[in-house]
């Protein structure tokens, strides 16, 4: 009885997979040569994208090493939605379910990257995990060449990941990013070269320009990663940054900008002065000018009683 239970609840873990998958996933039989084909043909082949194009409903974690399927269990991590391991040398994948999954090209909406990439990499460290681990293709579940286990069919929340770690520190930076922390990098390195650079193709109908230079900075950068991300997510992080960067940095928002800051001059700290002058005031009178010395030695020689 207990087995039909436990097989039903995996057939319908199973077709909730699918379910999510993308229409068209990249899928082999063999890594180092990769195919897309439809939902029905790929779930048939050993390795699998479980993750839309630029959306993230699945954090992978690749763990190479014997006992690798329980480390969740071993380091008091909360309990995966499925673990697939290899029989022959006991590796693992181990995957956990998002309960709302986000964008992963959206600058405008950067935040919950940057929450999930420490997250990520919190995650890594305590598992002990890959960090060269793509993450496009995962051992598939679905599969029957891989000793294949769906422990539960929660899906978290980022806070709820987060009660368990340490996010100090994470993710890492420069040479040593890995996994969304990838995406974190190109947005910042990008987006402040942007900022200025976006000046230099101001002209009619530059737009064109513009977006194909953002690609290449973005594919620049991104070509120094030890794992790079795939083309399809340099493009859409391109286009987020050259459309966010050519709808807020317009020539137009440029000179208001610094009409707004030449209006400040007059301004005490930025902000207009509510108090009315007083014409018997010393700011008002100004006697420091009568001495011929600055307000500042007025001042201090007025505290000193030597005026």
């Amino acid at each position: 009885m207990q087995l039909c239970v436990k097989a039903e609840q995996s057939n319908a873990f199973q077709l909730d997979l699918i379910e999510t998958l993308p229409h068209k996933p990249y899928c082999t039989d063999e890594l180092g040569v990769t195919y897309i084909r439809p939902k029905s043909t790929a779930i048939k082949k050993k390795y699998l994208q479980v993750n839309q194009p630029k959306l993230v409903t699945y954090l992978v974690f690749d763990i190479d090493r014997q006992g690798g399927v329980l480390a969740w269990y071993d380091n008091d991590l909360p309990t995966p939605y499925w673990t697939s391991k290899n029989p022959e040398n006991a590796h693992a994948h181990i995957a956990y379910r998002l309960k709302v999954p986000f964008c992963t090209s959206d600058i405008a909406h950067s935040e919950p990257i940057r929450y999930a990439a420490a997250i990520e990499s919190a995650m890594i460290e305590r598992l002990k995990a890959d960090r060269g681990f793509a993450g496009l293709l995962t051992k598939n579940p679905l599969h029957p060449h891989w000793q294949n286990e769906f422990w539960t069919e929660y899906e978290y929340t980022l806070d709820e990941l987060a009660e368990y770690l340490d996010l100090k520190g994470h993710p890492l930076r420069g040479s040593e990013v890995s996994g969304l922390g990838r995406n974190c990098e190109l947005f910042d390195n990008t987006r402040h070269w942007a900022y200025r650079a976006i000046r230099e193709y101001w002209a009619p109908n530059y737009k064109r320009k513009w977006n194909a230079a953002v690609y290449d900075q973005v594919e620049a950068l991104n070509a120094q990663f030890k794992v790079p991300l795939p083309v399809s997510e340099v493009k859409a992080i391109a286009k987020s940054i050259a459309n966010w960067t050519y709808r807020e940095f317009t020539p137009e928002k440029f000179r208001q900008s610094q009409a707004n800051k030449g209006a400040k001059g007059g301004k005490v700290g930025g902000k207009i002065s509510k108090r009315k002058p007083v014409e018997s005031s010393e700011r008002t009178l100004k006697p420091w000018e009568g001495l011929g010395i600055s307000r500042p030695t007025y001042y201090r020689r007025k505290a000193k009683g030597l005026l």
